[in-house]
């Protein structure tokens, strides 16, 4: 019989869809309020050149930029952030409309992984209407996409910028391990 253990803590990123450049600003502050310092950021990215589905909501040109964080966090967690997430970004809404869309994910070893509220067969009922889907997995030195991967995240400019994110991840659990924290991390 296989013994239960703790999960291994996992780096957190947000993706941040906007029209106007301050309520970016105002999302990442909040949100580093909630998860602590961002230790990555990636420049401007259009997301209208993928898909307008933001577009009438959001009023315009739909731009995307994703910050990481330098605490990880349980993966069993996720459901909980991206609740917080959504009240977010109801709290930021102006006439019943989104300033932002916050889309929290999660970067392992060799997976991004990301939470949603809509329903899919890829997709595993977490809680409380938050499913959850393998977005990319990393293999052999690359981000990998499935049938089901977002345009956006399959593309070369997001894989760049989420391989940016692994390598932080991957250094900072390497020195994790090697100071004796244990999966949960915890100190030995």
């Amino acid at each position: 019989m296989g013994k239960a253990h703790g999960f291994e803590p996992e780096k957190l990123f947000c993706g941040i869809l906007y029209t106007d450049a301050s309520a970016y600003e105002r999302a990442k502050v909040k949100l580093t309020e909630l998860y602590g310092e961002a230790d990555g950021e990636s420049e401007e990215l259009s997301f209208s050149g993928w898909s307008d589905y933001y577009s009438y909501e959001m009023e315009g040109e739909v731009y995307r930029r994703f910050i990481s964080f330098k605490n990880f966090v349980p993966p069993d967690t996720i459901a909980d952030i991206k609740i917080r997430t959504n009240m977010l970004e109801e709290q930021m809404s102006v006439g019943g409309k989104r300033t932002v869309n916050i889309d929290p994910g999660l970067i392992g070893h060799g997976r991004l992984l990301l939470p949603t509220t809509k329903p899919a067969g890829h997709r595993i009922a977490l809680r409380d209407g938050i499913y959850i889907e393998m977005t990319l997995f990393y293999s052999r030195g690359e981000w990998h996409t499935f049938p089901w991967t977002y345009r956006d995240f399959a593309s070369a400019d997001v894989k760049a910028i989420m391989t940016k994110f692994r390598k932080s991840y991957i250094k900072a659990r390497r020195e994790m391990l090697r100071c004796g924290e244990n999966e949960a991390g915890e100190t030995k």
